[in-house]
């Protein structure tokens, strides 16, 4: 099997992995459509392929070139709007961009049309009227597509740094390697047609190389770089789903003592995503729920009884967090809320969304697990239930 049979192989497989998001949104529907043009225009590169074209139409019409490159030009109409959509999305010279494609296109298939070929490559001169086509065919072509990889690398580059996930900048990234490797390409394409023209002198052997190699670098740089962003939503979905399952059982814990938290409306299991953010909202409602039911003193006792059994501070006041939200749940099942006190403090306030899921599975491992803040509920519950005794008996 030959190279070029592989990378269109592996281009129509990536191109229908990403089909169905076609009806997602109009920056999905452009990456769907530039990958299905460049697989197309790579298997019209496959020599079995060009030779049934051929069989069909004459190799003298010269379709299977010609089909590949109109090809090329909507791949390359298509992932610039998509980067534009990701990087740009309050537009950038949509236009100017339609009149460039709408122009490219039909000038090419009047070129071609026009152009008296000769055998050796499509720059070389022939005679009569049709002489100067084929150079004016492979200028209009080359210049819309350096001009589009131009753009689109300085885009995709651009937007690195605007990623939030490793993954998501590594796939701008072999985007824009893929684009700057099409812009070399293209210019490599101008200066041997300009060599040629200036002073007759050919090198066919290394245009055909670099062309070939540049080509099918620039094909597999965007095929990776398409791939890597939908592996960063699911090793986000994976790390969802299992951050959900270290923070359900504390969910469950606190959601019994403070049932009125949790929102009515039911969620499909397969959104992770979306029940890990629930599931933390819930959890934050529940403890600043029961915070009611203890006083600020109850966390001056916890600071107490852990920081001198606990290792380090991150840690310590995890167990802290813990040692209070115990006795609360226990509270919350044996008495009213307490009045005119002032409460604990809640460890999350102030985090962002990074921090504040680790410090969340910190206090659900503490609370699950931590020996001390279990003996710190057994020693703390039955004098604040004492107390609360005795209150009572002072009111009647």
């Amino acid at each position: 099997m030959s190279t070029s049979a592989i990378i269109a192989g592996a281009l129509w497989m990536v191109a229908l992995w990403r089909l169905p998001s076609i009806r997602h949104s109009h920056k999905q529907r452009s990456l769907a459509l530039t990958l299905v043009a460049l697989a197309a225009a790579m298997t019209f590169e496959v020599p079995q392929v060009k030779e049934a074209v051929d069989a069909v139409v004459g190799a003298e019409v010269r379709l299977a070139p010609l089909l590949k490159q109109l090809l090329g030009v909507t791949s390359a109409a298509y992932l610039l709007d998509f980067v534009i959509a990701v990087v740009r999305p309050q537009g950038l010279a949509r236009r100017t961009r339609l009149i460039a494609a709408g122009v490219t296109l039909p000038f090419m298939l009047i070129f071609y049309a026009l152009a008296n070929w000769m055998p050796g490559g499509p720059v070389r001169l022939g005679e009569g009227r049709g002489a100067l086509f084929p150079v004016l065919y492979m200028t209009v072509f080359t210049l819309y597509i350096g001009i589009a990889m131009v753009v689109s690398t300085w885009l995709f580059l651009g937007g690195i740094r605007h990623s939030r996930t490793l993954l998501g900048k590594a796939g701008l990234g072999f985007l824009g390697l893929g684009t700057l490797l099409g812009s070399l390409y293209a210019f490599q394409r101008i200066a041997f047609v300009t060599i040629q023209l200036s002073s007759g002198t050919e090198y066919p052997d290394l245009m055909n190389l670099l062309s070939t190699t540049l080509k099918q670098a620039t094909v597999l740089s965007v095929a990776v770089g398409v791939c890597l962003p939908p592996l960063s939503v699911a090793t986000e979905y994976v790390a969802a789903w299992f951050t959900l399952r270290k923070l359900r059982p504390l969910w469950v814990q606190l959601t019994e003592a403070a049932p009125y938290v949790v929102l009515a409306t039911s969620v499909r299991r397969s959104r992770v995503p979306f029940r890990l953010e629930r599931c933390v909202i819930e959890i934050e409602d529940a403890c600043l729920a029961l915070r009611e039911y203890v006083s600020a003193d109850t966390y001056t006792s916890a600071q107490q009884f852990v920081l001198p059994q606990a290792g380090n501070a991150q840690n310590a006041d995890a167990v802290i967090e813990a040692c209070w939200l115990r006795v609360a749940v226990q509270s919350a099942r044996n008495r009213e809320r307490l009045r005119g006190v002032e409460y604990p403090p809640l460890g999350v306030t102030g985090r962002d969304k990074v921090s504040e899921l680790s410090w969340l599975r910190d206090v659900a491992r503490a609370y699950l697990f931590s020996p001390i803040a279990s003996e710190f509920a057994r020693t703390e519950l039955p004098s604040n239930i004492q107390a609360q005794g005795d209150s009572e008996g002072s009111l009647t």
